[in-house]
C-alpha cells in the first residue's frame, strides 16, 4: 500500500504510533481469553492504570534519563495540596503538553530506578549506545498482514531488544508465570519477528524485571530461542482464529456453547466450605 509507514520510525510520539492500523501485541493478546475480548479490546482501549502510569515513569527514568524534563511534578509547593480548584487547574493548563506525576509517584519511581540501575546487566543495557522508543512497521512475508511493535530499547552494535518491566517478584518461578499469563513471550515473539523483517538479523531477546515494592531488587531474563519459538507458534494460533473471525464476521465468547462445570482440584467429600458465595 503507497505510502505505508515501513521499518523503525525513531522519536515518534506513542500516540501516533497507536493510532497506526496494523496488528500487535498488546492487541492480537487479548484472543488468548475470546475474540470477544479482542473485539472489545479493540473498539474500547482500556486506560492505563496508576501500575502501568509508575511503571512507564519509572522506563524513562531508568533507560531515558534526558526525557524527564518532559514530566512536571505537583505537590512540591506548599499550596500544592489537592487535585483540584484554581491553583490545580493553573498548573496543569501550565503544564499541558508535560506527563503530571506526583511528590509520592516521584520518589517511588526513582526509588526503584535507582535500585535497578544496581543491577549490572541493567545498567550494562541502560548505559549502551542504542535509541530507545523505536516504533517498528512491516507486512508479514506469507499472510500480508501489517504488524507493528515498539521497542524499548534496541542495541544494533550486538542486535540486542532490551524490553522493561515492573513486576511484584522477578524472581524466575513466579516471573516466568507472569510472563506467560500476561503474553510477554508472544508479545517478545512479535518484537522478534519485526526486528528480523526490518534488518534482515535475529535480534537478542532480553526481558528486563523491576521490582515495584521495596527494595525494588531486578533482574534481567534472556528469553530462549526454545521460548522465542513458542511465542511464534502461540501467535500464529491466536492470528489464524482472528482471520476465522474476520472472514465469518462473528466474535464469540470464551464460552459460547454448554460446558460441563468442574470443581476445584482441592474440593473432597470432607470439605464442605461455609456455605457462603463469594
Amino acid at each position: 500500500m503507497p505510502g505505508e509507514l515501513e521499518g523503525f520510525i525513531y522519536d515518534m510520539p506513542f500516540d501516533e504510533y497507536a493510532k497506526v492500523d496494523a496488528l500487535n501485541g498488546s492487541s492480537i493478546i487479548h484472543m488468548r481469553r475470546s475474540p470477544m475480548k479482542y473485539r472489545h479490546e479493540k473498539d474500547h482501549p482500556t486506560l492505563p492504570s496508576p501500575a502501568m502510569f509508575l511503571g512507564v515513569l519509572t522506563h524513562r527514568m531508568i533507560l531515558e534519563p534526558a526525557t524527564m524534563n518532559s514530566i512536571a511534578v505537583w505537590g512540591e509547593l506548599p499550596e500544592q495540596k489537592v487535585r483540584n480548584g484554581r491553583i490545580w487547574d493553573a498548573f496543569r493548563e501550565a503544564n499541558a503538553d508535560k506527563i503530571i506525576m506526583t511528590t509520592c509517584e516521584r520518589d517511588e519511581c526513582e526509588e526503584m530506578a535507582i535500585s535497578a540501575l544496581n543491577n549490572e546487566p541493567i545498567q550494562k543495557y541502560a548505559a549502551a549506545q542504542g535509541r530507545t522508543e523505536v516504533s517498528c512497521f512491516w507486512r508479514h512475508p506469507h499472510t500480508k498482514r501489517r504488524y507493528k511493535c515498539r521497542f524499548d530499547k534496541i542495541i544494533p552494535e550486538t542486535n540486542i531488544v532490551f524490553d522493561l518491566k515492573t513486576t511484584r517478584d522477578c524472581r524466575s518461578f513466579k516471573f516466568g508465570a507472569q510472563s506467560y499469563a500476561l503474553g510477554y513471550h508472544v508479545k517478545m515473539a512479535i518484537q522478534y519477528q519485526g526486528y528480523l523483517a526490518v534488518t534482515g538479523t535475529a535480534p537478542q531477546m532480553r526481558l528486563g524485571a523491576v521490582e515495584s515494592k521495596a527494595p525494588h531488587e531486578s533482574a534481567v531474563y534472556r528469553l530462549t530461542h526454545d521460548v522465542i519459538m513458542q511465542g511464534i507458534e502461540d501467535l500464529d494460533i491466536l492470528v489464524a482464529k482472528l482471520d476465522e473471525c474476520e472472514k465469518v464476521g462473528k466474535w464469540p465468547a470464551e464460552f459460547d456453547q454448554e460446558t460441563d462445570l468442574l470443581l476445584p482440584s482441592w474440593a473432597t467429600e470432607t470439605n464442605f466450605g461455609d456455605g457462603e458465595v463469594a
